[in-house]
């Protein structure tokens, strides 16, 4: 779907003619999904403005005035000194406005920006579209070793009952997984995470859909923790070896141990 035809193509085309006029403003570009080419009917605007330097808030205070007037407000929250917007309409239209230097700009691949408003050929100087990624090294050690320190407080929690927090040191885990399997794809412009299903393999989206989803219930949450760490700390080694990064031993062996110790949880 192009931006064209989605529906909000009128608030596209209403913040370009508003951003446009104002003096402050060097470039638009539609960013985001849109301009991936892969969105869809429920798909946010992402803008990236180029401003004058300083002027950044007068762009963002003209959106503003423009969505009050024509689509009205239920939302406004800036962000990291104002470079970053997020705007959602009264008919929860969503609406991310960002601002970046042209020379931070150059570095952006030509196929994720549609230029909107470019009297200076900006887009023109943009990067080439970039091929296929290998996974993070950092990420994927520091994702392993986050991994094993929550893991191994699963004794910690259950030895104060707090089975509630359990639930969501859980959902961090899984969290986890996620990133790992994300860290797997080569795809470049990987997007939100609202993408999930698009950007995982098949496989990958069964094995998490299949995982337990425990609420606070001690045997369940066990059950739960223990098949989203064998689904994890395989992976993760495969990763390490594949990458040619030292494996952690010493760490797991102690997380193992303490959950044997004192939980009776043995992982396979």
């Amino acid at each position: 779907m192009t931006w064209l035809s989605h529906p909000d193509a009128a608030l596209v085309r209403g913040a370009t003619e508003v951003l446009s006029s104002t003096e402050e403003l060097d470039a638009l570009f539609l960013a985001g999904s849109h301009g991936r080419g892969s969105a869809d009917d429920f798909s946010d605007i992402d803008l990236l403005a180029v401003a004058h330097p300083g002027g950044e808030a007068a762009v963002a205070a003209a959106l503003e005035t423009w969505l009050k007037a024509t689509a009205g407000l239920a939302y406004w929250q800036a962000h990291f000194g104002g470079r970053l917007i997020n705007a959602i309409t009264s008919n929860w239209r969503r609406i991310d406005l960002s601002f970046v230097a042209q020379d931070a700009l150059k570095a952006r691949p030509k196929n994720t920006l549609i230029p909107l408003h470019d009297p200076e050929g900006l887009h023109s100087l943009l990067a080439p579209p970039r091929g296929p990624v290998a996974p993070s090294p950092q990420k994927v050690t520091a994702l392993t070793l986050e991994f094993l320190r929550v893991l191994g407080l699963l004794h910690v929690g259950a030895g104060r009952g707090e089975w509630v927090l359990l639930v969501k040191g859980l959902g961090l885990l899984r969290d986890m997984l996620v990133d790992l399997m994300l860290e797997e794809v080569a795809e470049p412009e990987k997007g939100g995470i609202l993408h999930l299903s698009r950007l995982l393999p098949e496989a990958d989206m069964t094995l998490l859909l299949n995982l337990p989803y425990p609420g606070p219930e001690r045997a369940a949450l066990f059950k739960g923790y223990t098949a989203i760490a064998e689904a994890f700390l395989p992976r993760a080694k495969a990763l390490h070896a594949r990458l040619e990064l030292p494996w952690p031993a010493d760490f797991e062996a102690a997380t193992r141990d303490v959950l044997r110790r004192e939980l009776a949880l043995e992982l396979s």
